[in-house]
């Protein structure tokens, strides 16, 4: 393909990166499509609740290390005794053998009685195992789990004291309360004491025995045991070395300043950066008064920063009662969705609020603080969690000791921002001045872009230090696809472009519950719309409804079925009539760029053409006087319930202001996110120099003009018909320049003053001649047959016959068909198993055996109840508990909703039943616990892909536990057979490796059928192939068979026999979709 110069846009999702490359013309505007294409992986979440992926590993890990800690400290306390003489080696080991008492009975009975060294040391290494809760902050009071757990602990230390109990073995010993269970169940406290209540029984227990005549029970020996069981590793310590979890890791993710490179960030809660926090907002404030933005003066300016450190719940209600506004006026930092006086009670306008936590704390004693104090203080308590670290820290700032006590109940400070306190106390001062913050940085001395002296390179690169401020894994996964992306464009275009605009998927700033939210409100929303159709299909006999008539039906209803500006009737009979009524934008789209329902009114086809680009009211004094305006604001205020329609009809006035809020809203995208895009983009990616003076090179545009535009450009977006559309999507972002913006608000000019358009077509008509003035502006001519064209199964014979300029050079045979490219699973860590342990003593037949709780029991066709393990052995219980599951219907959710108690003999109820043992198959499982349990297996890392000439293909899975075996596994799967009969693989017939969304390529005797994978795809339900290139999903042990999906993941084939395949072969897939056939691998193995 020719070398051009070329543009690039970026449809960034959270599970997807749409591209396209434009070829742009000697004015540098787009003319043709160079490739397109998707880049699909998976979300950096778990699928189910949003969980990080690191939520396991780091909870195992915790685990592990609590274990190793609590079986440490059992080893010193083991040493202790040996080292003491208080026990021998032997008896140690033989500790628990025989019949033993109760150990509970035992701390009882060592407050008033000696009893032997064997005796005291299960109490000693029972109050180790058991040693009570202890916090290390004072803020954990605040925290709801952790308070529920103090909860627990200050109720028993009240029975203790209420009841005159001594201990609280004997507490547990002899209160009712505990007689069913001394240890917590199903996430209570109940059973929680303070370790200061342990430490204070084994004292008591120890001087006792001392007392009682047992002479190795010495101060000397006390002090040693007890400083052993009340060890405990500070939470700012973290892990020991050599883990690379040591030391105080929020300290080491501190990041350094953007101003002063060798100055850490300021924590947030630091005062300097919330008064810096708090300017800024007070310097963009402003006061709106018929259609005019007033600035603040210095007294009004002073008022709000005194009211803010006054106030701890400052709202925007207190701050116009305190500056005296009049009604009319309104703040511009406010959407005004909801009566003024209602929204502006909700609104807040907090920016000191770990100034007031700690002043909350303190009271007078905040006087006493200086700003540097007060910036320490906050740097303490974001950096450090342990009372003892922050009490070291606070007691270095010469504080008193009531201070740093009352300090330490804060909680929730964590992060930090992106200057210094040095910075930030160099740029405060012009802050008060009333500049905002370009200005107050220029004047101290700082480039507030901060971007000017990066090097610029031709490929970007895969981290810089800024990378660190995106937390979200979500986001830095989407943001690392991206460069990829990026970067494998221009090495294939072996030049660098000359610009690249991005969109930002809106959920990519939404957490997974709010992403949830947004799914379920937008498929409502498609249902109520799709009701509306049918409503219109039948009862107004349109056969083939359009966009426009939903909407005119929903701005109908919305309005009572009156136009807003006449107030006039609306003939639902006419509603569809050609020419009777227009859908109108309130706020002229030529200047908002706003398509919103909120902005559309429904109007009679003249007043839409009389009224132009004006504002209703405008428009309305203008041609009929003020009294017809004055009915048009009285029947807004009384019929228009949506609080922003109501103040977009009511607008006076369209300020320079309101013009650029307009282009910000609707034009730019300033997501956190899309400005870290954009500025990483622009600060180290080399463009290509520009002939036209091209100065934006990196712009980050708004979902909601490309989605105006894809609609009047005729491209429709069915999510559900595969991925391909998210190159459709790049194609309109890279489409949407300034020049495409320039010539869309002509184009709604020209319509609002002078013409009218079709409902049909994108072109103006004169409404006087008919004649056709002007189309729709569209990228280029012949865009969207070029488009479709490269959309298809086989572009290039369709661009020959389009016959296209652009392409005539071009040898079309090299122009493939979009192929999506997914990004493979190539890795091996996790859980090696399953977390449920089964017994192992039936594994030779094939079967292990676990409990399961009685909700999950269900009666097979013989009305017994399914995998059952052993009824013979308690036919009481099993039969109890299969007649209870009859008398429900075979339903065990309502049949266990109670508690159920085995019956006794006698029929009375006897014990609580929870769970009962059941058998179920097991094929491949994980030894544990010296091979006398199994587990299941975890991930399957991989399939293992063997040729036998003349006996076909086999595949041996690879789990996550065969990694770390010295050997790796070389049976392979038969078909319903136990694993015992699988047969042994030569290593010689090796082909390759399969890891998820590997990419092969099968050839079938017959065909396969490829069912959809979406209910909602307007595709076929099947397709069947004897070959193609499919991405490879996953394995079943028990049938052999794999999961595949074609490259667009429209359809699915979910379980495909490879054994008597004429032939499977592997492929690689890039970042682009350009794929080769993988030669024969060598097996690899893992250690």
């Amino acid at each position: 393909m020719l070398r051009m110069k070329y543009a690039i846009g970026l449809d960034i999702g959270i599970a997807s990166v749409g591209y396209a490359v434009l070829a742009l013309d000697h004015e540098e505007n787009p003319w043709g499509i160079i490739r397109l294409g998707s880049r699909i992986f998976d979300v950096a979440e778990n699928p189910k609740d949003g969980a990080s992926l690191a939520l396991p590993r780091r909870e195992a890990r915790s685990v592990r290390r609590r274990l190793r800690r609590h079986h440490h400290r059992l080893e010193r306390i083991k040493n202790l005794l040996i080292n003491t003489e208080f026990i021998t080696k032997d008896e140690l080991l033989h500790l628990y053998d025989g019949n033993l008492s109760d150990v509970y009975e035992l701390r009882v009975k060592a407050l008033d009685y000696s009893v032997t060294n064997a005796e005291l040391t299960r109490i000693l290494l029972h109050l180790a195992q058991r040693r009570g809760f202890k916090s290390n902050r004072k803020s954990d009071a605040n925290d709801k789990e952790a308070g529920q757990l103090l909860e627990a602990v200050s109720a028993n230390a009240k029975r203790m004291q209420e009841n005159h109990y001594r201990t609280v073995g004997e507490m547990f010993y002899k209160d009712d309360l505990f007689s069913k269970y001394k240890r917590n169940k199903g996430g209570t406290y109940l059973t929680t004491v303070h370790r200061d209540m342990i430490a204070a029984e084994a004292r008591t227990i120890l001087e006792k025995q001392f007392a009682l005549g047992n002479n190795i029970c010495t101060q000397d020996f006390i002090d040693k045991y007890l400083s052993i069981l009340l060890s405990q590793r500070q939470f700012d310590e973290g892990p020991g070395e050599p883990s690379p979890y040591a030391g105080n890791q929020i300290a080491n993710m501190i990041g350094k300043c953007t101003f002063e490179p060798n100055e850490y960030r300021a924590a947030k809660a630091s005062y300097s950066f919330e008064r810096f926090n708090l300017l800024q907002k007070v310097n963009h404030l402003r006061l709106l008064l018929e259609g005019k933005s007033i600035a603040l003066d210095n007294e009004q300016r002073k008022k709000i920063i005194a009211l803010a450190h006054d106030k701890a719940d400052l709202r925007y209600s207190h701050i116009r009662k305190a500056l005296g506004l009049d009604e009319k006026v309104l703040f511009n930092t406010i959407t005004y969705n909801d009566d003024v006086s209602v929204i502006e009670k909700k609104t807040k306008f907090n920016f000191l609020q770990a100034y007031h936590q700690i002043k909350k704390v303190l009271a007078e004693d905040m006087q006493k603080l200086t700003t540097e104090q007060l910036d320490n203080i906050g740097q303490i308590l974001s950096t450090y969690k342990s009372d003892n670290k922050r009490t070291e820290e606070l007691s270095a700032l010469g504080l008193e000791k009531k201070i740093i006590d009352a300090l330490l109940g804060i909680n929730g400070l964590s992060k930090f921002a992106h200057l210094s306190l040095k910075a930030l106390r160099k740029i405060n001062p012009y802050l008060e001045e009333g500049k905002i913050y370009n200005e107050a940085c220029t004047a101290a001395g700082y480039d507030f872009k901060a971007h000017a002296n990066t090097q610029k390179t031709e490929l970007l690169p895969a981290y810089k230090e800024e990378m660190d401020d995106i937390t979200s894994p979500v986001a830095r996964r989407a943001i690392a696809q991206s460069i990829k992306v990026i970067n494998a464009i221009i090495r294939e275009q072996k030049g660098s472009p000359l610009y690249i605009n991005i969109e930002l998927a809106r959920e990519m700033a939404k957490g997974f519950d709010e992403r949830t939210q947004i799914d379920k409100a937008n498929k409502e929303n498609q249902a109520k719309n799709e009701r509306i159709m049918e409503r219109i299909r039948t009862e107004f006999h349109k056969a083939n409804p359009t966009g426009m008539d939903l909407i005119k039906l929903k701005l109908w209803e919305e309005q009572d079925g009156r136009s807003p500006y006449s107030q006039k009737a609306i003939s639902i009979n006419r509603l569809f009539e050609p020419g009777y009524v227009d859908i109108d934008h309130i706020v002229p789209y030529s200047i908002s760029f706003d398509d919103s329902f909120k902005n559309k009114v429904l109007v009679f086809s003249d007043e839409n053409r009389d009224k132009g680009n004006r504002l209703p009211i405008a428009y309305l004094q203008s041609k009929f006087g003020a009294k017809a305006a004055e009915n048009f604001m009285i029947w807004v205020q009384s019929n228009i319930k949506d609080y922003k329609k109501r103040q977009k009809l009511l607008k006076r006035e369209i300020t320079e202001e309101d013009i650029n809020k307009f282009k910000e809203r609707n034009l730019q995208d300033t997501k956190t996110i899309s400005r870290f895009l954009y500025n990483y983009i622009n600060d180290y990616l080399l463009f290509a120099p520009s002939d036209t003076g091209k100065k934006k090179r990196v712009t980050a545009v708004n979902g909601t003009i490309t989605a105006y535009l894809r609609k009047r450009w005729g491209i429709n977006k069915i999510r559900a018909n595969g991925d391909k559309h998210h190159a459709v999507d790049a194609v309109v972002i890279a489409c949407t320049t300034d020049k495409m913006i320039k010539d869309l608000s002509s184009f709604s000019r020209y319509h609002e003053l002078e013409y009218t358009h079709t409902d049909t077509e994108s072109f103006l008509v004169n409404s006087l001649t008919g004649e056709i003035l002007k189309r729709f502006p569209y990228p280029w001519e012949d865009f969207r047959p070029e488009l479709m064209a490269r959309l298809s199964d086989n572009p290039a014979d369709a661009l020959r016959k389009l016959n296209l300029i652009f392409y005539h050079g071009i040898d079309l045979s090299t122009i493939k068909p979009i192929f999506v490219s997914r990004m493979p699973r190539h890795k091996v860590t996790g859980a090696a198993h399953k977390a449920t342990i089964k017994s192992a003593r039936c594994l030779d037949n094939g079967i292990v055996i676990c409990k399961t709780s009685l909700q999950n029991l269900k009666l097979d066709k013989e009305g017994e109840i399914a995998n059952y393990y052993a009824p013979e052995s308690d036919t009481i219980l099993y039969n109890a508990l299969k007649e209870r599951l009859r008398s429900y219907d075979n339903k065990p959710a309502k049949a266990f909703a109670e508690p159920f108690y085995k019956p006794k003999a006698d029929g009375t109820p006897g014990p609580l039943v929870k769970k009962v043992k059941v058998y179920e198959k097991s094929t491949l499982n994980v030894a544990v616990q010296q091979n006398t349990a199994v587990a299941d297996n975890d991930s399957m890392v991989r399939v293992d892909v063997f040729h036998v000439k003349g006996n076909g293909y086999y595949l041996v899975p690879i789990y996550i536990a065969d990694t770390l075996k010295k050997e790796l596994p070389n049976k392979a799967i038969v078909a319903y057979k136990p694993y015992a009969d699988w047969p042994v693989m030569d290593d010689s017939n090796f082909i390759f490796s399969l890891y998820p969304n590997d990419l092969i390529k099968f050839e079938h005797k017959n065909s396969v059928k490829f069912a959809k994978v979406n209910k909602e795809s307007t595709l076929n339900d099947f397709y069947s192939t004897k070959s193609e290139i499919v991405y490879f999903k996953g394995c079943n042990i028990n049938t052999g068979a794999i999961t595949i999906i074609n490259h667009e993941n429209t359809y699915v084939v979910s379980s495909l026999g490879v054994k008597t395949l004429p032939s499977l072969e592997k492929y690689q897939a890039d970042v682009l979709g350009n794929y080769t056939k993988v030669k024969k691998e060598v097996r690899k193995p893992f250690r």
